[in-house]
C-alpha cells in the first residue's frame, strides 16, 4: 500500500505538472508550437474552445486542484494515522469524479472540438492511472463506504 500511496503522490505532481503547462497554454496568445501539429492534433484548439473554462475558471485550474488534492491526500496517508477512513473516502470520490470528467472531455475534444490536445490526454491517462491505483487499495472502497453508510447498519 505505500508503494501505491508514493505512486499516486508522484502521479498527482505528473498532473500537477501537465495542467500547469495546459492553463499557461490557455492564457497564452500567442501559437503554441510545442503541441500544435495539425487541425487533429493541436492544443490551442482545444485550450482557447467552450470547453475549456467551466463558469469561467479554467479546466485546467480545476486539474491543478484536483491533482494537489490527491497529492496532500497521499501525503496525509503517509504520514498520519488521523481520519484515514475520511480520507480514503475522499480520495475515492476525486478519483472516479476526475475520471468521470476526463472521459466528458475526451468525449468533447471527439465529438464536438474533433481536435485533441496531447497535453490533455497526457493528463487524461494520468487520471485513469491514478484512479486505478486508488481503487486497487481496498482501504479506498472502505473509506468510500465509511461516507455513505453509518458503521451501525454493518
Amino acid at each position: 500500500m505505500r508503494k501505491k500511496l508514493i505512486a499516486t503522490f508522484i502521479l498527482s505532481l505528473a498532473g500537477i505538472a501537465l495542467s500547469g503547462y495546459a492553463l499557461k497554454l490557455h492564457y497564452t496568445v500567442d501559437p503554441s508550437s510545442f503541441c500544435n501539429f495539425n487541425d487533429t492534433l493541436n492544443c490551442d484548439v482545444v485550450n482557447k474552445s467552450w470547453a475549456s473554462e467551466i463558469a469561467g475558471v479554467p479546466v485546467a485550474l480545476v486539474g491543478i486542484l484536483g491533482y494537489g488534492l490527491l497529492a496532500i491526500g497521499s501525503v496525509w496517508l503517509l504520514v498520519t494515522q488521523k481520519l484515514r477512513q475520511l480520507t480514503w473516502g475522499a480520495m475515492a470520490l476525486a478519483s472516479i469524479g476526475a475520471l468521470s470528467f476526463a472521459l466528458f472531455l475526451t468525449g468533447v475534444e471527439t465529438f464536438s472540438l474533433r481536435a485533441y490536445c496531447i497535453v490533455c490526454l497526457a493528463s487524461q491517462a494520468v487520471i485513469l492511472a491514478l484512479a486505478w491505483l486508488d481503487w486497487s487499495i481496498p482501504e479506498t472502497r472502505q473509506g468510500l463506504r465509511s461516507w455513505f453508510f453509518s458503521a451501525s447498519s454493518s
